[in-house]
């Protein structure tokens, strides 16, 4: 198996071993960095299959991160530019102090991957998930 280095801020390296100590606590298997980090590469590979093979009509939930501090997060001109399939928001804001926004669309496939790409391109957005919960083939 090929070895990859990655570089990562030292709170998410903390944060990674306490997820490496909590996999190792609730499945009782002795997990290391590099198990966890695939496993999660996993998880994004299988998201990353079914959001990018789906065809048809779709609803999705997607839920974005990103900072509140500054303008040019642009997550509203994204929103705007897709106004006619999204059916639903909610935006709070973190402990953090950066905003989450979650939006239910109902579109064809090609618009929820365009806005999807859209979305993630945006400069201040730092996370972006997606769930699909109807249609679709």
């Amino acid at each position: 198996m090929p070895i990859v280095a990655v570089s990562m801020t030292e709170e998410d390296l903390e944060e990674l071993e306490l997820l490496t100590a909590e996999f190792i606590q609730k499945k009782g298997k002795v997990l290391n960095r590099s198990e966890v980090v695939r496993h999660a590469v996993h998880a994004l590979m299988a998201e990353h299959r079914s959001v990018e093979l789906v065809q048809g009509s779709i609803t999705a939930i997607i839920t974005a991160v990103y900072y509140k501090k500054g303008q040019g997060h642009n997550v509203s001109s994204v929103q705007h530019e897709f106004r006619e399939f999204i059916a639903a928001t909610i935006h709070a804001h973190t402990t953090e102090g950066n905003c989450t926004e979650v939006m239910i669309l109902t579109a064809d496939a090609v618009n929820v991957r365009d806005f999807l790409k859209k979305l993630r391109s945006q400069k201040k957005v730092m996370k972006v998930d997606v769930t699909l919960v109807g249609g679709g083939k």
